[in-house]
């Protein structure tokens, strides 16, 4: 039975993208006959390294980390099966992953400085999944610029060095991984089950009521610039100069964020009728809601193959989203949802299809899904990646 370590740094509550995706692959390669389990820093380690990324990103400490807006521990432990979480210090980190046959790792400059500090020769091979992307489309902020720097620069191909394999989810990233490091790359999209998702809709009923005289449309994400928040906020005001159509539409915002970010978002929701802000929400409950939802706007600006997407098409919903690397692997244009160009174009769509009720095929958006991340072939294809890891073999 292969032992597979699947190591990031962040405490799997916090719920998101890539901590999703770990938690559904530790659970269904147990569940393939793998024996994975799922290695994080323990809590102290993340909270001094949180206070120092605080301290970059705002120029301040704070006096502890905000856990709102995260799932339970009992709740991520449900959803591993019979996988494990198990929590390590440093010091032991090298200890703990030497019990596994392989490591897959998440690609944060952060995660494999921890393990390149250990010696990659002193540990079991090492896949690299790139859950992060390498390349924000739209950096604006001082953050997104310096991210682009470092995933393009020598020292993040230095940290790749040595590495077995890179894992990439999409097409953009897999043309820069092999062009950029000169990478053969192993392109696998995340492995989607459609029965999961719709059963998941059936067994947890959300307590929410959505009128359904009016168009329902909602967003899902954390409000951040990452998200979009600025163009939410914009298509907001666009739609509160037409009273009519505010008068028959509800947009549903689910997510937390900053302080700043959240306040101005609550302000909105008190300021319009037609905009309601639940906050964070269990993801157990998630795909129930988007059932009842008409349409998701999805304005990131930067993704690898985002979820929430994921989740909405899987259960029939059409999504407006730019036309980025993780959107555009997921939807296609104009059978699936809508690509966009830029923020006016996304504005003029959502209107659109509020204003002349365009209807999408339910079952084109699901078949869609179901070709294209069938979890059977993909876990299949990741499991044939980790043998041949274990076995010395390199891609050709």
């Amino acid at each position: 039975m292969k032992r597979i370590a699947l190591f990031m740094l962040a405490p799997l509550t916090d719920g998101a993208g890539a901590e999703k995706y770990f938690v559904n692959l530790a659970r269904n390669l147990r569940q393939r006959g793998a024996e994975a389990d799922i290695i994080t820093m323990e809590k102290k380690f993340i909270d001094k390294f949180a206070k120092w990324l605080y301290l970059f990103y705002y120029g301040k400490w704070f006096r502890h980390i905000d856990t709102s807006g995260r799932e339970s521990e009992g709740y991520v432990k449900r959803q591993l099966g019979e996988a494990n979480w198990i929590r390590t210090n440093f010091r032991n980190l090298g200890i703990t992953l030497r019990k596994y046959d392989i490591v897959y790792s998440k690609n944060e400059i952060v995660d494999l400085i921890l393990l390149k500090r250990l010696g990659y020769r002193n540990l079991p091979p090492i896949v690299v999944g790139v859950h992060t992307p390498l390349q924000y489309p739209e950096a604006k902020s001082f953050h997104a610029k310096l991210h682009n720097i470092l995933y393009a620069s020598f020292f993040y191909k230095w940290l790749l060095r040595g590495t077995k394999h890179v894992h990439v989810s999409n097409v953009s990233a897999k043309k820069f991984a092999d062009e950029k490091f000169g990478l053969n790359s192993k392109l696998m999209y995340y492995p989607f089950s459609i029965q999961t998702i719709q059963k998941s809709a059936k067994n947890h009923k959300s307590e929410i009521i959505f009128d359904q005289g009016k168009k329902n449309i909602i967003f899902l994400g954390r409000l951040s610039e990452q998200k979009g928040i600025d163009v939410l906020i914009n298509m907001i005001f666009e739609i509160a100069r037409n009273k009519n159509l505010a008068n028959n539409i509800r947009v549903n915002i689910f997510g937390s964020g900053d302080e700043i970010n959240t306040e101005k978002i609550k302000k909105i929701s008190e300021k319009y009728s037609f905009v309601k802000y639940f906050g964070h929400v269990e993801n157990k409950y998630i795909p129930d809601i988007l059932s009842q939802q008409d349409l998701m706007i999805a304005p990131y600006k930067w993704e690898t193959l985002p979820y929430g997407i994921l989740e909405s098409q899987a259960m029939g919903i059409p999504v407006i989203a730019f036309d980025i690397p993780g959107p555009s692997d997921i939807i296609v244009n104009e059978k699936t949802g809508f690509l966009v160009k830029n923020k006016d174009e996304f504005a003029h769509k959502t209107l659109n299809f509020i204003e002349q009720g365009i209807i999408f095929n339910k079952e084109d958006i699901i078949e869609n899904i179901k070709n294209k991340f069938d979890p059977d072939k993909i876990y299949e294809e990741l499991l044939i990646l980790f043998q041949e890891t274990i076995d010395g073999k390199k891609n050709s």
